[in-house]
């Protein structure tokens, strides 16, 4: 859908400190969600003539139109698209701040969201959410393990105070803080315990085209690089892949089946010793990008995010 043009409207001399109220915060928020003006004043409990006020007001002060009247809904112009993200980002703040209030009625001295890929859950992760937690019970610790292509977009929006991941290719970095692990991670080929090729010499790459492969979902950076690899050996194209970041789904299929999946060293090695999978002789001709924690330059850390920082440093 292209944008619409900047439409000005009578603008005031000076705008002074932008005053937007939370009614109004709300509405933008809705207006981005459902695009109808109606629709957005059902879902904040007011008449669309109230509603239609509110953004009147708005636009009035800006001295821009946000939204364009169309028969069948609402669009935003540029104007919009900027006020809609503000509210968005208003409202993950507020929410943030509603659960940090009531950690705290709790007894809780903190919350810590953390999002991570995969690959430093079995090891650097967990020693140091083990280590935190151990010296800090009472304060919270709310993980979500995703890909790096869905993690960064969530911090960016609030959604997690940190993220342990790997930074996109095309990942726009200036608002992020990106502490580096060292080393660059390494992928397994793994299959379930007991797969014929489990123990093959000499097992190359092409020896396994004709299996059907388990990857990450098209987009994450660990799919491009697995990808890049293969196709260096002309692959790509013949192979029958499953697409999932579940490392649960992952591990029952192999189980049930002949695949094979791509994964971090660390998820092989942890799944390998308690006999769940089997790690195969074979390399990968695969650099992955260095992890790193990545945390928002335009939010200020609590003492419990730079608290549970100081521990992964340490691992």
């Amino acid at each position: 859908m292209s944008r619409l043009p900047l439409d000005p409207i009578q603008a005031p001399p000076s705008l002074g400190a932008l005053k937007v109220s939370s009614r109004q915060i709300t509405l933008l928020n809705a207006l981005g969600e459902f695009g109808n003006l109606r629709r957005a004043a059902a879902a904040m409990h007011t008449t669309q003539p109230a509603a239609s006020l509110l953004l009147q007001q708005l636009e009035e002060r800006l001295g821009v139109r946000l939204f364009e009247r169309l028969p069948r809904g609402m669009q935003a112009t540029l104007y919009g698209e900027v006020m809609i993200r503000y509210a968005q980002n208003a409202l993950h703040e507020f929410e943030h701040a509603q659960a940090q209030i009531a950690e705290l009625a709790r007894g809780a001295s903190g919350l810590v969201r953390v999002g991570s890929v995969m690959g430093p859950v079995p090891g650097v992760l967990t020693k140091a959410v083990l280590a935190y937690k151990r010296d800090h019970p009472k304060v919270r610790i709310s993980l979500e393990v995703g890909t790096s292509d869905t993690l960064l977009p969530a911090l960016l929006r609030g959604d997690f105070d940190m993220v342990v991941g790997r930074l996109p290719d095309q990942s726009d970095s200036q608002d992020l803080n990106i502490e580096l692990f060292e080393g660059g991670e390494q992928m397994r080929v793994i299959a379930r315990a007991g797969h014929p090729l489990a123990a093959a010499a000499g097992l190359q790459l092409a020896d396994l085209v004709a299996l059907t492969w388990i990857l990450h979902p098209i987009g994450s950076p660990m799919r491009r690089r697995v990808e890049s690899a293969l196709q260096a050996g002309g692959m790509v194209q013949s192979l029958d892949i499953v697409e999932t970041a579940s490392i649960l789904a992952t591990t029952a299929m192999l189980e049930a089946s002949e695949m094979i999946a791509v994964v971090p060293n660390d998820v092989a090695e942890h799944y390998a010793r308690y006999g769940m999978v089997a790690i195969l002789p074979v390399e990968l001709p695969l650099a992955m990008a260095n992890l790193g924690v990545l945390t928002l330059r335009s939010r200020p850390n609590s003492v419990a995010l730079d608290t549970l920082l100081r521990y992964l440093r340490a691992q």
